[in-house]
């Protein structure tokens, strides 16, 4: 979870899934838990140490918490949240150790350490520390840690055992950080590979008609703005039945895709839309294009069919596969309907049907 980053969609800080609305939760949550432990621990402390413990929660330890809450209304708190969550928690950690040298200087009081592992734990799982970030902030932990314990005799002939339960405590949060890591890259590559596939049509490898629909809103979105053209281009392969029914269903997918291919080479621009529409119908949109330009580009597609000279004896009169084109120019503005701007461009198809097929039509008024 190296990367902090805030999903300008979903509100996420980094790879971590957490909302900001969430994580300001998690810190009135722990900061809460924070106060509930203090009742516990007030009854154990003796009442010498009442005054320190008070000041190493109240003054100390909350206004770090109220701090680490307010950083997360910074509009580039995404980009130093790691950062910023392994100081906060050092800070909190140290404070705690400064506590337990305290009461055992002064009272020769062994605070309990296990808060310690409990910090970290919760800094690692719920905040969702890095594992780039956790090595560092462990190592941290484990020197500050052992500096006290083997400085001063705080927990006697338990010195060794306490350190060893935090060193474990820190190895089995840093293994869980990693496990974790990568299976959420792996989950995220897995999402990237099915949204993918949820984009293509399986055949001919360019969109399929779900994400043409909603490509084409985005265009008309972005374009309407600025008053550009857009142009509707429908493609449909002549008499595809009788070739289908005649050489195959293997050999007519083969015509399908090189349909496909045949649209992408001429539609480069990573602005058009090229997609399967359906069966042999294909569908493709151009922006910012002038008049010329479509002709252009229906005569195009149109000739690459005449120069590959495919094969079609299948049915009479046509002895090579050739395509149809119907297009439909408008200039966009607010009434611009994408279901009417396809319409009017599948009539223009209907025309180059009548027409004998092989050519190429556009709707006008």
């Amino acid at each position: 979870m190296p990367n902090c980053l805030i999903n300008k969609h979903t509100n996420s800080i980094g790879n971590t899934s957490l909302s900001l609305i969430q994580f300001r939760l998690l810190v009135i949550i722990g900061t809460a838990l924070l106060g509930s432990f203090m009742v516990a621990d007030l009854a154990l402390v003796p009442d010498t140490l009442t005054e320190i413990y008070i000041t190493s929660r109240l003054y100390l330890q909350l206004p770090v918490c109220i701090a680490f809450l307010l950083a997360s209304f910074h509009p580039q708190f995404s980009t130093f949240y790691q950062m910023a969550l392994a100081v906060t928690m050092l800070l909190l950690i140290f404070i705690n150790y400064w506590l337990i040298l305290m009461c055992w200087q002064m009272e020769a009081f062994a605070f309990p350490y296990e808060g310690t592992v409990m910090y970290s734990l919760f800094t690692l799982f719920v905040f969702r520390l890095s594992f780039k970030y956790s090595v560092p902030y462990s190592l941290i932990v484990l020197l500050g840690f052992a500096t006290i314990v083997l400085s001063e005799p705080i927990y006697g002939n338990k010195t060794v055992v306490s350190l060893g339960f935090v060193v474990v405590g820190l190895i089995v949060g840093l293994l869980g950080v990693l496990q974790i890591e990568r299976a959420l890259k792996q989950l995220s590559k897995a999402n990237k590979k099915l949204n993918r596939l949820s984009q293509i049509d399986h055949l001919t490898g360019i969109y399929n008609r779900r994400t043409f629909e909603a490509r084409f809103s985005e265009q008309l979105s972005l374009h309407n703005r600025a008053g550009n053209c857009i142009c509707v281009f429908i493609i449909d392969l002549d008499y595809f039945k009788g070739y289908n029914d005649g050489y195959g269903h293997v050999k007519g997918d083969n015509i399908i895709k090189l349909q496909a291919s045949n649209l992408t080479k001429v539609f480069r621009r990573s602005s058009d839309i090229v997609a399967r529409y359906g069966g042999e119908e294909f569908v493709v949109v151009s922006t910012q294009v002038t008049q010329e330009q479509c002709l252009e580009l229906a005569n195009n597609i149109i000739n690459q069919w005449q120069e590959l000279k495919e094969p079609h004896g299948k049915v009479a009169g046509q002895h090579y596969v050739t395509c149809s084109v119907g297009f439909y120019l408008e200039q966009i503005n607010p009434d611009s309907d994408k279901i009417s701007m396809v319409k009017k461009a599948d009539k223009a198809l209907y025309q180059a049907k009548e027409k004998g097929r092989n050519c190429f039509v556009q709707y006008t008024q």
